[in-house]
């Protein structure tokens, strides 16, 4: 599709309907006369919050909408096409229009615009921490990839066509999480964590929302994350049959290429996998009326 550049005014071809200036480099790094421009101009951060729509996140969005935090400049969120639906419909329903009631914007970003999004490499490492049998029989967890790539990467990609030139990028980690805690390895942009520099816990977290009166949101993951634990397993079976199925499609196209990969920590295909009793008791208690247990 053919843009107009806002800078200069001259058209030029782009993919994604979001880019602002053209490739140039005093255009694409260019601001305009908007009050986030001129704050740009000024030579001040913009502040960008990297929303990921789980608790943690939540609680930022009450914080905003409460004015105990400041509203950011942009609010973003990357949509790496194999995020739980469950997710999707928590943000649609409640994140999303309560934000834009207190003046907020919450830009949804398709990682596919600006990056691979397939699960292997190309060369043919696998991109999400699924598991394997080492040769001693024990279970091996692969590395993480995905997060890096199909998140931090993509929200840098689109400040960038923004024409952000300096950043302050929120992070939606918890007091109690404090050990993930990095610096940035981009000197235009600084990580900041406001949950963490306010002490407030994953708890707390639970609290703000709850005393906000907001539903609890949903735990974020992937549908075919390995990460997750059985009950979130069983949920996507038994409520998101669709999550479900793409899961268990995904581990066997990954089988393919390498038959000793697996998305359970069993080493057993996701069609085949025993979930825990307690697992199903959790499930159980959580379709009755009042009670949440996911988060």
């Amino acid at each position: 599709m053919e843009n107009t550049c806002e800078a200069c005014g001259s058209p030029f071809e782009t993919r994604r309907r979001s880019r602002r200036f053209c490739p140039g480099y005093s255009c694409s790094n260019s601001a305009i006369a908007t009050a986030r421009e001129e704050k740009k101009l000024a030579g001040a951060a913009t502040t960008v919050w990297s929303c990921g729509g789980g608790v943690q996140s939540t609680a930022i969005a009450v914080l905003i909408v409460q004015g105990k935090l400041p509203k950011p400049d942009y609010a973003v969120m990357t949509d790496v096409s194999h995020e739980k639906q469950a997710t999707w419909d928590y943000v649609q329903k409640h994140l999303r229009p309560r934000l834009e009631e207190a003046g907020v914007r919450l830009d949804i970003v398709p990682t596919r615009d600006y990056v691979d999004t397939s699960l292997l490499d190309p060369g043919g490492y696998v991109r999400i921490p699924a598991y394997k049998r080492g040769e001693g029989g024990e279970v091996i967890k692969l590395r993480t990839h995905c997060s890096g790539l199909w998140k931090s990467t993509v929200t840098r990609r689109w400040m960038r066509e923004q024409g952000i030139r300096k950043a302050v990028n929120w992070i939606g980690i918890s007091a109690d999480e404090a050990q993930r805690v990095r610096t940035s390895d981009l000197k235009w942009v600084e990580l900041r964590y406001p949950l963490v520099d306010l002490g407030i816990k994953r708890e707390d977290c639970l609290w703000l929302i709850s005393s906000a009166e907001w539903p609890r949101p949903p735990r974020t993951s992937c549908h075919l994350c390995p990460l997750q634990d059985d009950s979130s397993w069983l949920k996507t079976k038994l409520q998101y049959p669709e999550d479900w199925a793409i899961a268990v499609a995904a581990e066997k196209a990954l089988q393919q290429d390498n038959p000793n990969v697996y998305l359970h920590r069993s080493l057993v295909p996701l069609e085949e996998v025993e979930f825990s009793m307690s697992s199903k008791q959790m499930v159980t208690e959580c379709e009755t009326p009042g009670v949440q247990c996911w988060g």
